[in-house]
Formats: structure tokens, sequence, C-alpha cells
């Protein structure tokens, strides 16, 4: 089973990403206020959120996951990070990227996509033939649009929207509807089969690469009061916003009680 690419912090980051560059303000908050701090059950009762009944495991899971991170993936990213080439690391990143197109069509198609579900399919066989098994990314250069799509997004599309918080253990955040997901996605992807033909080092360079990519993001997490909730929060919103139209207003209880710089990922890239 493939674990590391959605272990731990890599979901974490990107949602915190996502929500630093799409997430909507409270009315009367100045965009460049100071952020208010995140009381803790100890400075004031705290409500809980309605999305997230399991709580106190999820608590637990997410200290769990935390210290595998800091003992075991962390140190080895930034290992892979160093030493290994950034055009070797932009071709590997491409690579794992392009196995997951066919998931992401077969995913539209069931999602009553099939125009957008031919495009992902097209923009596999287009870099997976022309860009060296998809090392290079010659569809990205003719116009084919990257998509993400997963079995979570479309259970919510039939009908699944409203699913409580949960925190797996090595998948970090998700949903219960989003768990049963990522379990039918690790079952039928194409890195799932590739690892079985070549071996273990498939998953463990996928998982690798992936928590290497965030770790320009990490500094969104320093200085959180209650990093379990700063993290619950951006991906509950994220995660709306990948199933819904997000312009609109939000429940409350998806818009976090904070505020968090937001960087500039130009020069984190760079």
């Amino acid at each position: 089973m493939i674990v590391l690419r959605s272990a731990l912090l890599v979901p974490l980051l990107l949602a915190l990403a996502a929500c630093a560059a799409n997430g909507p303000h409270r009315p009367g908050t100045p965009a460049d206020a100071a952020p208010p701090a995140v009381e803790t059950p100890e400075a004031a009762p705290r409500a809980r959120s309605p999305q997230d009944p399991w709580e106190p495991f999820n608590r637990s899971m997410f200290a769990v996951n935390d210290a595998i991170d800091r003992i075991a993936l962390r140190p080895v990213a930034k290992g892979y990070a160093t030493v290994t080439p950034r055009p070797l690391r932009t071709g590997i990143a491409n690579f794992f990227t392009n196995l997951q197109q066919p998931i992401t069509g077969i995913n539209l198609l069931l999602q009553g996509h099939p125009g957008q579900a031919g495009s992902a399919l097209g923009r596999f066989a287009l870099n997976a033939f022309l860009g060296l098994g998809g090392f290079l990314d010659p569809a990205t250069d003719v116009g084919i649009p990257l998509r993400d799509r997963g079995f979570g997004q479309t259970l919510a599309q039939w009908g699944w929207m409203d699913s409580r918080y949960l925190v797996l253990p090595l998948f970090g955040p998700s949903t219960l509807r989003d768990g049963i997901g990522k379990g039918v996605n690790a079952t039928v992807s194409p890195v799932t089969w590739l690892a079985r033909r070549e071996g273990a080092g498939i998953s463990l360079l996928y998982g690798v690469d992936a928590r290497a990519s965030v770790l320009p993001m990490e500094s969104m997490l320093e200085g959180a009061a209650d990093r379990y909730l700063l993290i619950r929060d951006a991906y509950l919103q994220r995660r709306r916003c990948q199933i819904v139209d997000c312009s609109g207003e939000m429940p409350d209880y998806l818009l976090p009680d904070y505020e968090f710089e937001i960087p500039d990922f130009e020069s984190l890239r760079n």
C-alpha cells in the first residue's frame, strides 16, 4: 500500500498553502490586522466542532504522526532535498504526478465530466510518450491543465457531502469519507501497481519526494498556539473548496478563528 505520499505533513501543509491563498477573511477584520490568539482549553471553554466529534482520538493520532515525522520522515526528506539536484527532483515529481492522471480521469468520468476525463487521460498519454515516461511535462506546455480528483470527491458528488474529521495513522488529516476514498485510490493507483512490480523502493521514493516538496512551507506552522486546530480547519476549508464553489459564504465551523501570514510562494520555489 502506498502510504508515505499522503502521510503526515504533506496533506496538511498543502492544505495550509491553499487556505492561505484562498481562505476568506472574517467580515470586518482587516487583512493586515494582527492575528488573534487561539484560546486553549485551559484559557477558556471551547465548543467542539460538529465535524470533529472524535477530537480526543484525533489529537492523540496527530501527536503520534507528528512524532514519526520529526524522528524519521522529515530528516530523510531534508537529506533527499540536499543531495538530489533540483532538475532530477522536478522530474521525479512530474513522473509521480503524471501517474495519478488515470485516477483523476476515472473519477472525473464518475463525476459526470467526460470532457475533463478525456483531457486528464490525454495529458497522461502525452507526458508518458513524449515526456520520457512523465519526467518531462509537455502537456502543460501545450495547455492541457493538470487536474486532481480522487474517490473521496466522487463520493461527495454522489451525495456524501458532510463527513466527520478523522486523523488517520500515517495518512494524517482526512474525513471518514475521504479515508475510504484514499483506500480506493491507493488500491487502483498506477503507483501501487508499479510498487508491486518494482519493489518497495518506489513507495519510499514516492513518499520522500512528496515530503521534501513541502519543506519550504513549514514556516506556516511556526508560532501556532494550537497546531492541531490550525491544521484541521485548514484541511476542512481546502477540502470544501475542492468539492463545492468556495467563493460563497462558508459555515462558521469551517472558518478558522485565526489568520496566519501568507508566505511568498514564488520565493519558496526559487
